[in-house]
């Protein structure tokens, strides 16, 4: 069947001199040939029509339709007409004239239908048949433009798709009354325009068209592409034509005001909410029932946040499906920024302490978060410390409920210990014998391997620590300066011994080897240790700080050693010194920074 298929295209072929001819504008040898064209198909089922529509020569298609009217209906291999291939093309004159043909097919049908044989017919009745059908001839014309291809694409489609604002007045001021339905992508002309910022063509068939379509993918209007792409022309345009766009919703139960909170977009955010404030109270109807404002706190767009708390004041008093308003959705989704502009206003009071539909409070989302820092948060006033969800935990039950195998569950300890948080102790027995069994279980099974992960950073921290304490231990034995070498009571010690830097480079390098040295000691005991919270606890968070100081004691003494030897050279010291300040800093901050970040 491939075969017969495949030799039936083949066989399809347009004679070479008609193909140029159509496709240079050759008028004569198409006259020449008119007996033949009505028969001429390319290998894709292209008529002489299509090509001569295709290539924009408008006296071709007259010739072409003069002859074989019947080719206006023909379609290709992919369903389309000539009229798709001039649309698409942007050819606006051969659409004219195909316009043109097709009433006047229509019009040549009805008057051989009455018959030309009989004479004897009035002038009068011959003008009222000429003119009821040429009212028909424009619903020829209609049926011709509303016709679909394989893609379910009308020739409004195709002039629209290709930006073609010539096309699109025609075909619309032909048939203004028409819906102009969606194709099988589900997107209609006007979603079409839309969607490309075609403001032009919006405006167009919005004036023209009675009541056209203005759907697309996923239940989306016409307004949410123009909100989605950020576009003020179009959204401004059917604001106007039909205001009552802002609240459909899509297929998420979304409105156009979402997408706008969603990509951060303050003008249209603004415009939408000028149009109608209600759309600000509005929850999507599906998935966890979000307004608009609860979508841009999880995105950390603070500025749609300002303007909906400047058009709508009240709205930071709402809440989603869960029960969570938009201080517990800035916690979840880890917005520091967010967290910190709502912690700056008079309400944030109010919202600190609410509970989601579990009981938990923003601090209790806080407490069982990844990876973020947020001091704004466990420093309020109005922080309720030893509220409970509902199960019976409080915030600080549930950082240490929670086995986190990293150090970041130590920093959240110490931040609520540092405000006075308290364990609850609704559930001391049952968590008493939830630990017993955690204890049965390790021993029934052995030890449990940490993650990979730690285990890798715990072995580079191990050699850090092996050669700040290498270092430090040989610069003890090797002093700036030298010894003293002459015989009496000082000989054998440092030459520099009474110099203050000196006396600094001592004591710096003392602390590095000794800080070094117990950290290694410390991994050391590491390894006796079963208990996998011990020893993240009390033997890799430990270490951690210890490797820092070491670190910071050895650039120090790093700095006071090159000094005290340059000390004759006052210039060169203090240029030392003032590098070395600057790479303090730069140190300084990086560390900030990793310990903001666990």
């Amino acid at each position: 069947m491939v075969h017969g298929i495949l030799c039936s295209t083949l066989e399809k072929k347009m004679d070479p001199g008609l193909y140029r001819a159509a496709m240079d504008g050759k008028v004569g040898l198409l006259k020449e040939n008119k007996h033949k064209l009505e028969a001429q198909v390319t290998p894709n089922n292209n008529t002489i029509l299509h090509i001569a529509a295709m290539f924009g020569n408008t006296d071709c298609v007259d010739e072409i339709l003069g002859n074989c009217p019947s080719l206006l209906s023909h379609v290709n291999i992919k369903g389309d007409t000539a009229f798709h291939i001039a649309a698409r093309e942007g050819h606006s004159f051969v659409t004219r004239a195909l316009i043109k043909h097709a009433k006047a097919l229509r019009i040549f049908a009805a008057v051989s239908n009455q018959g030309h044989s009989r004479f004897v017919h009035t002038f009068i009745n011959c003008a009222k048949a000429l003119d009821e059908e040429l009212e028909k001839g424009f619903g020829s014309a209609k049926e011709m433009l509303r016709m679909t291809n394989e893609d379910g694409n009308t020739a409004l489609h195709d002039a629209v798709q290709h930006c073609h604002l010539d096309v699109v007045k025609l075909l619309v001021r032909e048939d203004p009354e028409f819906l102009h339905p969606a194709n099988d992508s589900k997107e209609t002309p006007l979603y079409l325009a839309t969607e490309k910022g075609l403001v032009s063509i919006v405006s167009e068939i919005m004036k023209t068209c009675t009541s056209p379509s203005y759907g697309g993918p996923g239940g989306r209007t016409a307004l949410h592409a123009a909100v989605v792409f950020n576009y003020e022309g179009c959204t401004n345009a059917l604001l106007d034509w039909k205001p009552s766009l802002t609240k459909e919703v899509d297929m998420y139960g979304w409105t156009p005001l979402h997408y706008a909170a969603r990509f951060g977009f303050v003008s249209r955010t603004m415009q939408l909410l000028t149009v109608d404030k209600s759309l600000a109270y509005i929850a999507a109807s599906k998935n966890e029932k979000n307004a608009a404002l609860h979508v841009a706190a999880s995105q950390g767009h603070i500025g749609v946040m300002k303007v909906h708390f400047s058009e709508c004041p009240d709205c930071w008093e709402m809440m989603n499906g869960r029960g969570q308003n938009i201080l517990h959705i800035a916690v979840e989704y880890e917005r520091k920024e967010v967290i910190k502009f709502i912690m700056k206003n008079s309400w944030a009071g109010y919202l600190i302490n609410q509970k989601d539909v579990r009981g938990n409070t923003p601090l209790h989302l806080y407490a069982s978060s990844n990876n973020f820092v947020v001091p704004e948060l466990t420093k309020h006033h109005k922080l309720d410390l030893m509220s409970f969800n509902k199960e019976n935990l409080t915030a600080l039950d549930l950082v240490t409920k929670i086995d986190f195998y990293r150090t970041r569950e130590a920093f959240i300890k110490g931040e609520l210990k540092g405000v006075d948080a308290s364990y609850g102790c609704h559930n001391i027995i049952d968590e008493d014998n939830e630990r017993m069994l955690k204890i049965k279980k390790t021993r029934a099974k052995g030890k449990k391997e940490l993650p990979a992960d730690i285990r890798k950073v715990a072995d580079t921290h191990l050699i850090v620590a092996a050669l700040i304490a290498t270092v430090t231990f040989a610069a003890g034995f090797t002093l700036p300066g030298g010894f003293d070498s002459n015989n009496g009571p000082n000989q054998g010690t440092a030459v520099l011994l009474r110099k203050a830097a000196f006396k600094a480079f001592v004591i710096t390098d003392v602390v590095a080897m000794l800080s070094s040295a117990a950290a290694v000691f410390l991994y050391f005991m590491a390894s006796f240790e079963d208990d996998k919270r011990k020893l993240i606890d009390e033997h890799y968070v430990p270490t951690l700080f210890l490797i820092l100081i070491a670190m910071i004691a050895t650039m120090l003494a790093f700095i006071t050693g090159l000094y005290v030897a340059l000390a004759p050279l006052p210039g060169l010291a203090i240029t030392v010194c003032v590098i070395g300040g600057f790479s303090f800093l730069i140190f300084y901050k990086v560390i900030y920074k990793v310990l903001r970040s666990i």
